[in-house]
């Protein structure tokens, strides 16, 4: 039992010394350094890293833009035709049925549709004189077109070109009409006047001519 007493002794001794040490240093470095404990926690505080605030939105909360249709042409779209007159600068502005082949067109096909149709006009806007037309409005409630047309005066020229019958002003600078009658239809005297530019004087000429031979 004595034996048991005294290795308590013998760790509990040195453990009270070291004790008493720690604590006495303590207090004398207070004493000669007053305040240098609650700087070195401050400082410690400090070097450690702050925590990084979060983003207010996850990449869960973050929606993907809804996908945008592009806008196209309906059944109940409004078509409307600006007429265009070049020489009298007069214009007319009529609301039209939407052709059948422009419903479901995007501002993009509706513009090449237009081209194409510049090439190759109907009849009844070549004999008004058509020039050209273009797409001034374009929103699936109202599409606003404008032909332009420029009536030259009386007086023009029937011209073969590739085997077609083509009418020119008396100018023979502007073309007045793609016809679509082919040189080989006609009577072979009309054809030998139309081979060195047959003239006609009148617009009602032109169109007694136009429906004698047009298929």
């Amino acid at each position: 039992m004595k034996f048991v007493k005294r290795i308590s002794l013998f760790f509990i001794y040195p453990a009270a010394m070291f004790g008493f040490g720690f604590v006495s240093n303590m207090a004398i470095q207070e004493f000669f350094y007053p305040g240098q404990f609650e700087k070195r926690e401050i400082l410690r505080r400090e070097v450690q890293p702050q925590p990084q605030p979060q983003p207010s939105g996850t990449p869960d909360s973050v929606q993907e833009a809804g996908y945008l249709e592009e806008p196209i042409i309906t059944a109940d779209t409004r078509y409307v035709v600006v007429s265009y007159d070049a020489l009298s600068g007069e214009t007319v502005e009529e609301e039209e049925i939407t052709p059948d082949k422009y419903i479901g067109l995007t501002r993009q096909k509706l513009e090449a549709e237009l081209k194409e149709y510049g090439e190759s006009p109907s009849l009844t806007d070549q004999e008004k004189g058509f020039t050209y037309i273009e797409l001034l409005s374009f929103s699936p409630a109202r599409v606003v077109v404008r032909k332009s047309y420029e009536r030259m005066d009386e007086g023009f020229f029937l011209i073969n070109e590739n085997h077609y019958v083509v009418v020119y002003d008396k100018t023979l600078t502007h073309i007045y009409m793609n016809t679509g009658i082919r040189m080989e239809s006609l009577p072979q005297t009309l054809q030998d006047e139309i081979m060195v530019m047959k003239y006609i004087e009148t617009e009602n000429e032109l169109f007694d001519f136009l429906e004698s031979y047009s298929s």
